[in-house]
Parts: C-alpha cells; structure tokens; sequence
C-alpha cells in the first residue's frame, strides 16, 4: 500500500516543487526544498519550531527525513510520512 513517503520520494525534489506540506497530530508541517528548512506548527497554539539544513541534494533529502520534527523529538519525518496515505501530502 502506498504511503506519503512514496509520494514525498517521487515528488520533493523535482524542479516544479517548492514546498511540501502535511498535517499530523495537530501538527501542520512544511517541507522546503529550495529553503531548505522544516517548519512543524502546532494548529492549536500556533507555536512554530524551524529546522534549518546545510545539505545539498540528496543528503539534503535524507537529512530532511530523518530530522525528529515532532513535538516530542522522538518521531522522524521519514516514520510520520510512512504512517500516512498518499493523500495526505500536499505538494
């Protein structure tokens, strides 16, 4: 069964792509390519936590994928977007 882990493979660093976004937990995530940073937004409280990268290409992917982004630190990106349906990454 696809994930948006899937999708995220297939589509964040393509040229068309500037951000992806996703919402888990009451968690609003979005994910730049090009910035090269991940904001993870709490809906309820509006409280935003920012994650900067030095890498470049792929490592800037893999990086990105395994940063624990979640409120707790205890989640990776690349273990929320498994547990997601396709569906619920927004490009």
């Amino acid at each position: 069964m696809p994930t948006a882990l899937d999708k995220f493979y297939e589509v964040f660093d393509k040229r068309d792509t500037d951000n992806v976004c996703f919402d888990c937990g009451g968690i609003f995530y979005t994910l730049s390519y090009c910035g090269r940073f991940i904001i993870a937004e709490d809906l309820e409280t509006q409280d935003a936590r920012e994650f900067c990268f030095d890498e470049h290409g792929r490592e800037l992917v893999e990086a990105m994928l395994n940063a624990k982004a979640d409120p707790h630190g205890d989640k990776s990106i690349r273990e929320i977007l498994a547990g997601l349906p396709p569906e619920k990454l927004l490009v």
